[in-house]
Order: C-alpha cells, then structure tokens, then sequence
C-alpha cells in the first residue's frame, strides 16, 4: 500500500498495522499496546488486507 493512503488512515489504524506489519508483533501484544481486543486487531488486519489487495490488483 502506498504512503499516501497509509497517511489517510486514523492514527488507530496507523498504529494497529505498524506494530503487527512493521514491528511483527503478535496480535494480543498489539491489543494490549493499543487498548483493544484481539478481535478489533483482526477486524484492522482483515480490512488492510483487503485495501492492500484492491490496490495491487488497480496497479497491475
């Protein structure tokens, strides 16, 4: 995903993905640094997931 839609996400969101993409922390480490559930880490992933694969297939 570029930086340009990555910058157009909530800081949340920013957050959620840094530190599971990026940091490669596991999903419960991510909930407890952010505040959250598991659950709602999975629902951020899942949606990422799908943007990222959305603009790959528009790219190519």
């Amino acid at each position: 995903m570029n930086p340009q839609a990555f910058e157009k996400m909530s800081r949340f969101r920013q957050k959620v993905i840094r530190l599971v993409i990026i940091e490669k922390k596991s999903i419960y480490e991510t909930a407890i640094a952010c505040g959250c559930t598991a659950e709602k880490v999975r629902r951020v992933l899942k949606k990422w997931r799908y943007a990222s694969r959305a603009e790959s297939s528009r790219i190519t």
